[in-house]
């Protein structure tokens, strides 16, 4: 049986299995059925971002809850991290965010968040998943009757206000008089929040992609093309820029110069200043197997541990949580500091980046001036099913001669998309055009084997 819950909750193309609205009907009742087998009366917080098919599944969510006696307050338009942050600080009982993150409209997706703002263990999701199924198979005859003690009230826009005044306070009381910002809101859950923000702090700001019309979010824009805000940091000679995704938990900089700065820069500038201003908690970066050893190396420098965990956000956080650290995140621009929020907070992540300019008064090329990058190719193969990768006829023994070849001045990662139907080969080194060499090989073993015929890299 397929499962529901990928790296990062549900995903799928609206209208196709699992998000077709009967079933997320019954992944609403899932979900109801559990809350209220524990706690009386509970009440739970949706949110969404700009795309087309959220309001849907949105009505479908609150047809499967409403078979009980739920309060349900409907968020509207707002980032992911907000929902977090509000169902923890409002003592909901869960956050439901209808979001598919950096993928374009024609997806969507269910994340779920615990009552402490910490995205949804996994044994819970595997609960929803079983009884959801379940429920497929054999619909439980009270499926569908609506409780009389059902609720729902729209928000009507006061938490969004809630969580700028959040936001702002991060700052603690500086502010960016005098900085010229470019942010690309990537038509999403950022666009009505990100300007504001800034330019309340007293910064000059320059919006782009902030005008969603429910298809275009992600389109050619934002976090998975940060190309299109280094042109406009150019053309009016900004400071700084920032990209974001469709939810606004993910952030890829550009600094004044222009260059594209990834979550591996992120995490080495606010790493090492954390860890010089003692606020890195065991002066340990919590990071992915997919972080360059770049990372790594400037860490190491500087008396930094860096801690590898598999892919995925939610697996930064588990380590953290689990060993005592407050700081990691992604290559992807996924960026937590569990002293602000319990999840990827790109306008954290951004007010972080400008207050450590601020109280460091240097340009962001000076401050990721720390960081080499090696050489990383990553290829992704769309597939068309999910094979183990070791049953793939000789994918393995040419992994591990590369490896060889490689010796300690490189490293492959192969693994599978959590949340779309690629498989990816990332590999790095000192010569480029070796790992290249590498990785194209690789990557054509595997699509012979379970390719579609579309390569993207």
């Amino acid at each position: 049986m397929k499962r529901l819950f990928g790296t990062d909750g549900i995903r799928a193309k609206y209208g196709e299995f699992p998000l077709t609205k009967d079933f997320v009907k019954k992944i609403g009742f899932s979900i109801g059925k559990i809350l209220c087998s524990n706690k009386k009366n509970p009440i739970v917080y949706i949110a969404k971002d700009t795309r087309y098919s959220g309001d849907d599944l949105e009505s479908c969510l609150t047809s499967g809850l409403g078979s009980f006696p739920i309060k349900v307050k409907c968020l509207g338009i707002i980032p992911t991290a907000a929902l977090s942050y509000l169902t923890s600080k409002d003592g909901a009982d869960l956050g439901i965010m209808i979001s598919a993150s950096h993928n374009l409209s024609e997806d969507n997706g269910i994340k779920l968040f615990a009552a402490d703002g910490f995205k949804l263990a996994d044994d819970k999701e595997r609960e929803i998943e079983n009884i959801t199924l379940k429920l497929r198979d054999n619909p439980d005859s009270k499926e569908g009757q609506r409780s009389p003690e059902f609720l729902v009230q729209d928000d009507k826009g006061e938490s969004l206000r809630d969580y700028i005044e959040f936001a702002k306070k991060t700052l603690l009381h500086t502010d960016l008089e005098g900085l010229r910002i470019v942010v690309d809101c990537s038509h999403g859950a950022v666009s009505d929040i990100a300007d504001v923000i800034f330019s309340e702090l007293k910064a000059e700001v320059y919006a782009i992609n902030n005008e969603p019309d429910g298809l275009n979010i992600n389109l050619n824009c934002g976090s998975q093309h940060p190309h299109m805000t280094s042109e406009v940091v150019k053309q009016y000679k900004a400071d700084v820029g920032f990209s974001y995704d469709g939810d606004g938990d993910r952030v890829i900089l550009v600094d004044d110069k222009a260059n594209i700065l990834d979550g591996d820069y992120i995490m080495s500038m606010l790493g090492l200043h954390l860890s010089k201003t003692n606020n890195l908690n065991q002066n340990t970066v919590v990071a992915t197997v997919m972080s360059n050893m770049g990372l790594e190396e400037v860490m190491e420098a500087n008396r930094i541990k860096v801690v590898r965990t598999e892919v995925g956000d939610k697996k930064v956080v588990e380590r953290m949580i689990n060993n005592g650290y407050n700081f990691g995140g992604e290559q992807s621009g996924h960026i937590v500091y569990l002293n602000n929020n319990p999840t990827g907070d790109g306008i954290l992540t951004s007010l972080m980046i400008l207050k450590m300019m601020k109280d460091t008064n240097k340009k962001l090329s000076e401050l990721a001036n720390i960081y080499h990058k090696y050489p990383q190719i990553l290829l992704n193969v769309r597939v068309k099913e999910k094979k183990d990768l070791k049953e793939i006829d000789g994918l393995y023994s040419r992994l591990e001669e590369f490896e060889k070849e490689l010796s300690t001045s490189g490293r492959i990662f192969l693994r599978y998309s959590g949340t779309e139907p690629l498989a990816r080969v990332m590999i790095e080194g000192k010569s480029k055009e070796q790992i290249e060499v590498m990785a194209t090989e690789l990557a054509s073993i595997i699509r012979n084997s379970i390719g579609d015929d579309k390569c993207q890299g």
